[in-house]
């Protein structure tokens, strides 16, 4: 037999190298398998621990079945997402962080849409916010350093999302925004939200439509005495100059500082910008010297408060001018006239009193006129 004889019956060498390729491709693919295993499994990231919460980076594409949620100086919009076993990667690159053992992270936004006038009787503001997170019946706060600050007082920039490091895969999962005791409840799994009292807070108008209203004046005034059988000879010098201007008219659920209506009942707060000054003469005297405050009553009731606007060192209602009323009224129901009083104190003399007079000077807002 020759060389080509015993060639012809050996299998070509792409047929004898086939089964040892697959046999490699076998073991390489085991091997990665191992490997994947094994790095896995000697993953020594530290963990994080049960309610740590987190500024991660997240998709771009915001969480699904958004709630709309009224707190009162903002409108927000509310998810949650659903139990993940690991944080946003870094720049491509894994987080430096593990979920707990046994646990997992949720994701929770609680974005401003937008602002609105905020009802308060002094400023800075005590309102008092809490966001917490409920996976499963356990609580976890989303209000402190970190979280999710819908302060007030804060920075324009607040809200957000924030991860939160959860025992287990919950699989009952809501977000609780508290304002001041009155707690308002989005189910992440479909996005309803139980608003409560805070519901009225929708129909607040805008700060620009608040500025697009007209103020309105309080009509002509009247002059009485300040004691009933007073005959004071006070005249009003410039009667002309004696004018007095609502420029808010406001109903709301809330005030800051006082704290949420009854059921049934919500505040109405109204602002006036009361005359510059009340100059005041008698037959015998030209000059005297005069001040004098403003009161208010509502129906024959008085006002739950009354705060001076200069005080305020911010102005979401009005100018930091004048003079504000707040009274408990019934919700949605007419509210009857306003009756304004400036109470007029005058003198003569500076460094010694001679002599001191009093008189009132009064005007009625037709109730019609009010929010």
């Amino acid at each position: 037999m020759n060389d080509d004889e015993s060639g012809a019956d050996r299998p070509p060498v792409r047929r004898r190298l086939l089964p040892l390729l697959a046999a490699v491709m076998a073991v390489v693919v085991a091997a990665l398998a191992l490997t994947l295993v094994v790095v896995k499994k000697d993953d020594r990231r530290p963990r994080a621990e049960v309610g740590d919460v987190f500024r991660a980076p997240s998709p771009a594409k915001d969480l699904p079945d958004q709630a709309t949620v009224w707190i009162p100086w903002a409108r927000l919009h509310v998810a949650a997402g659903e139990p993940k076993d690991t944080l946003p990667d870094l720049s491509g690159a894994p987080a430096n962080l593990q979920a707990p053992d046994g646990g997992s992270f949720v994701r929770v936004q609680a974005t401003i849409e937008d602002r609105i006038p905020v009802a308060t009787i002094a400023t800075p503001f005590v309102m008092e916010i809490e966001v917490v997170l409920r996976a499963d019946g356990k609580d976890y706060p989303l209000s402190g350093p970190g979280g999710l600050g819908l302060d007030p007082n804060g920075p324009l920039d607040q809200g957000g999302e924030r991860w939160v490091a959860v025992e287990g895969h919950p699989k009952d999962i809501e977000v609780r925004i508290t304002v001041d005791d009155e707690t308002q409840v989005v189910d992440a799994s479909d996005g309803s939200v139980d608003n409560g009292r805070a519901a009225a807070l929708a129909d607040i108008p805008s700060a620009e439509e608040l500025a697009d209203l007209d103020d309105f004046g309080c009509g002509r005034f009247r002059q009485r005495p300040a004691l009933r059988g007073d005959d004071s000879p006070l005249r009003i010098s410039y009667p002309e100059y004696v004018t007095c201007t609502v420029t808010v008219s406001l109903r709301t659920p809330y005030v800051d500082g006082i704290g949420w209506a009854e059921p049934g009942r919500e505040f109405m707060v109204v602002q006036v910008e009361p005359p510059h000054d009340v100059s005041v003469r008698t037959e015998a005297i030209a000059l005297w010297r005069s001040s004098f405050t403003l009161s208010a009553s509502l129906e024959g009731r008085p006002s739950v408060r009354s705060s001076d606007l200069s005080s305020f060192d911010n102005g979401y209602l009005s100018s930091p001018d004048g003079d504000q009323f707040v009274f408990d009224v019934a919700a949605g129901e007419p509210a009857g006239d306003l009756a304004l009083s400036a109470h007029v104190r005058a003198h003569v003399g500076d460094a010694i009193v001679t002599e001191r007079k009093r008189t009132v000077i009064a005007w009625t807002v037709p109730g019609r006129k009010l929010a």
